[in-house]
């Protein structure tokens, strides 16, 4: 048997598990997003000046002249070896026009979805955690006081097998 405080101690475990489900789900904030565009971005630039810009002194070397793609054939080798320099390349030389592509698509992901920030994450399904178990204490409680009573209060199936042993947190 079920009572309406029984009903509604279940009703508000039920919404804070959700809302756990939904943090831990979140998407990162707009600001953030942008923030991991823009660290890729240094990423690439940082990659091209240690790839292709500090071996800009290979130029010149007599033994570095030639024609064509042969005119530096060090970087010829790269892009053989690493095609993703020449990716690296291209946000570097074009990083505003990059940025705002990524950006429009990554927020185009959002689509009015949740979005929490990364750092205070943790801390918030923390204290919804904290308040899933004192509903779930206070759950525990009512039904031990109907059993008392002689009232037959089923317990959920994911009940908490602390609490209902009565056991510290």
């Amino acid at each position: 048997m079920k009572t309406a405080k029984l009903d509604k101690l279940r009703e508000q475990i039920a919404a804070i598990k959700a809302e756990i489900v939904s943090v831990e789900r979140a998407q990162l904030t707009t600001p953030e997003i942008e923030a991991r565009v823009d660290g890729f971005i240094q990423e690439m630039k940082r990659t091209v000046a240690n790839d292709v810009l500090d071996s800009a002194g290979t130029l010149t070397y007599i033994n570095q002249l030639g024609s064509g793609a042969g005119n530096w054939p060090v970087v010829g080798s790269w892009m053989h070896a690493r095609p993703a320099i020449g990716f690296a390349m291209a946000v570097t030389l074009n990083p505003e026009a990059f940025r705002a592509m990524v950006l429009e698509a990554a927020l185009k992901e959002l689509n009015g979805g949740r979005q929490e920030h990364a750092t205070g994450r943790v801390e918030l399904v923390e204290q919804l955690r904290g308040k899933l178990r004192l509903l779930e204490q206070d759950e525990e409680a009512e039904v031990l006081r109907l059993e008392e009573n002689g009232i037959d209060a089923l317990r959920r199936a994911d009940a908490d097998p602390a609490v209902v042993l009565g056991l510290a947190a």
